[in-house]
C-alpha cells in the first residue's frame, strides 16, 4: 500500500477485516477474527500475566475474552475514530475483568479457539517481575508488530531470492555493518561488497515500509502511523 503524505483517511486491511468480522459465521468474518486474535493474543496474555495470573489462567482468560468479544459483537463496534485498536481492546479487557464476565464465560467458548503458544509467550514476556501490566501489553504489541513485519520480509525473500538468504541477511539488518561485516556477508552470498551494501540498504528500507504497513492496519491516517511508530520504538 503506498504512503499517503497528505495524512488523509485511507481504507486499511485490518480495519476492513474488523468490518467483515460482523459476519462472524461467514468465511470472511471468520478469517478476520482469526487474524485479529493472532495479532493480539500475545499482548493480552502478557497483560494478564503481569496482573498475577498463572500461565494457564492467563491463557484461559485470553480465550474467554475473545469469546466474549465475539458473543457480544464488540469487534464490529470498533471504529477508527475511537483511536488505536490496541487501546480499544485493552479497555474492553479491563471492563471484562472488572465485571466478572470471565467467570460467566469460563465454560463456553462459542466454538472459537485462539491458538495460544504459551511457551513462546512466556519466553517473549521474560522474567521482569517489576514490569506493569500496561507496559507488558504495549511491549508485546511492539514485538508482535516486528514479528509480523519480519515474516512478511521472509516471505518476500523466499519468493524473490535464493533459499536460505533471508536467514543470512537477517542477522545484519538491526545494526550498522562495518567493512568486515560487508565482506563477510558478500562471501556468504557469493557476490560483491557493492551488491551487499545495496542489498542491505534496500532490505532495511523495505523492512521499515513493512513495519509501517503493519501499523497502518489499525489506525486512521499517516500521522497516526507516525505516532504508532514512535510508540513502537519508545516501547509504549
Amino acid at each position: 500500500m503506498p504512503d499517503n503524505p497528505t495524512g488523509a483517511q485511507f481504507q486499511s486491511t485490518l480495519w476492513s477485516d474488523v468490518l467483515r468480522a460482523r459476519d462472524a459465521q461467514g468465511t470472511g468474518g471468520r478469517a478476520a477474527l482469526e487474524r485479529l486474535c493472532a495479532s493480539y493474543w500475545a499482548p493480552l496474555y502478557a497483560y494478564l500475566r503481569r496482573k498475577g495470573r498463572t500461565g494457564a489462567d492467563a491463557a484461559d482468560d485470553t480465550q474467554g475474552f475473545f469469546a466474549y468479544l465475539i458473543e457480544k459483537g464488540l469487534v464490529e463496534r470498533a471504529e477508527k475514530e475511537r483511536g488505536r485498536f490496541r487501546s480499544y481492546l485493552l479497555s474492553l479487557l479491563e471492563h471484562w475483568l472488572a465485571n466478572e464476565y470471565r467467570k460467566a464465560h469460563a465454560a463456553k467458548r462459542g466454538g472459537f479457539a485462539v491458538a495460544i503458544d504459551v511457551a513462546r509467550a512466556e519466553q517473549d514476556i521474560g522474567p521482569d517481575p517489576g514490569e506493569t501490566p500496561d507496559a507488558a501489553f504495549h511491549r508485546m504489541w511492539g514485538l508482535s508488530v516486528l514479528k509480523q513485519a519480519f515474516e512478511l520480509l521472509r516471505a518476500e525473500f523466499e519468493r524473490r531470492r535464493r533459499p536460505g538468504e533471508y536467514e543470512i541477511v537477517c542477522g545484519y539488518l538491526q545494526a550498522e555493518t562495518d567493512d568486515a561485516g560487508y565482506a563477510s556477508l558478500a562471501a556468504k552470498l557469493q557476490c560483491s561488497v557493492t551488491d551487499v551494501r545495496n542489498l542491505l540498504y534496500a532490505t532495511r528500507r523495505r523492512l521499515r515500509e513493512l513495519i509501517r504497513g503493519v501499523l497502518r492496519e489499525t489506525v486512521d491516517t499517516e500521522a497516526d502511523v507516525d505516532t504508532e511508530l514512535r510508540a513502537l520504538f519508545a516501547g509504549r
